[in-house]
């Protein structure tokens, strides 16, 4: 049995490993280290405040099995990109440290990161042997906790451009469909879920280059 403080540190590991790659990308005009760890921390709260809903939708379909599941990967999806989105806007919509239309995106990400370590964490409480850890810290670091920074990157730059509700959906959709792919028993759908996440990637750098454009600062209507 592994001790209870590895699957803390292991599934800290991604994110933080993320969180690093992505605020390079703001490396000229960077946020406060402390605001950044604010937003991680909400990522956090914001996987706790979805737990409630998703636990009513699991008690109003109780069947098990892929059918069931695939039933509730949109409302699931939906759920987690909302209260991620959510967190971040009571957050930062009236911070000073927000002042530039990638910090949204930056921000976002970090929220992503931290709703991603805290599922790491509670899926690591579960394994017993240290080498199925490091497996799935593998997994889960070019899996699912990247696919949260992703959708939640696409969302903000949706909202900065006054879409949050398309973002929303977009965010929504690529987070249902991997987990629909990853669900499948078949090896050709883990694939294509890891294609999904490359071609999502490449969107979203795409993002990070158009909104760091110039007129990059928010106007403000204070």
């Amino acid at each position: 049995m592994v001790d209870l403080h590895i699957p803390i540190i292991f599934g800290l590991i991604a994110p933080l490993f993320w969180l690093g790659f992505f605020l390079f990308e703001d490396r000229d005009h960077p946020e406060p280290k402390w605001m950044v760890a604010i937003v991680f921390l909400g990522g956090v709260l914001a996987a706790f405040l979805a737990l409630s809903p998703e636990i009513l939708l699991n008690a109003q379909f109780p069947q098990t099995g892929f059918p069931y599941q695939n039933k509730l990967l949109i409302p699931f999806a939906f759920i987690e990109e909302f209260s991620k989105f959510a967190i971040v806007f009571l957050i930062i919509k009236y911070s000073k440290y927000f002042d530039e239309k990638v910090d949204a995106m930056i921000y976002m990400i970090a929220a992503a990161l931290g709703f991603a370590a805290i599922e790491n964490i509670f899926t690591l409480f579960n394994i017993l042997e240290f080498h199925v850890v490091l497996e799935t810290t593998i997994i889960r670091g070019i899996g699912s906790t990247l696919l949260h920074a992703l959708a939640s990157g696409i969302l903000a730059f949706h909202w900065m451009r006054h879409q949050p509700i398309v973002g929303l959906i977009n965010a929504t959709l690529l987070h249902a469909t991997f987990n629909f792919l990853i669900l499948r028993i078949e090896g050709d759908a883990k694939i294509y879920a890891t294609l999904i996440l490359v071609v999502a990637a490449l969107f979203l750098f795409r993002d990070f280059e158009i909104i760091k454009r110039p007129l990059r600062a928010l106007a403000r209507k204070d």
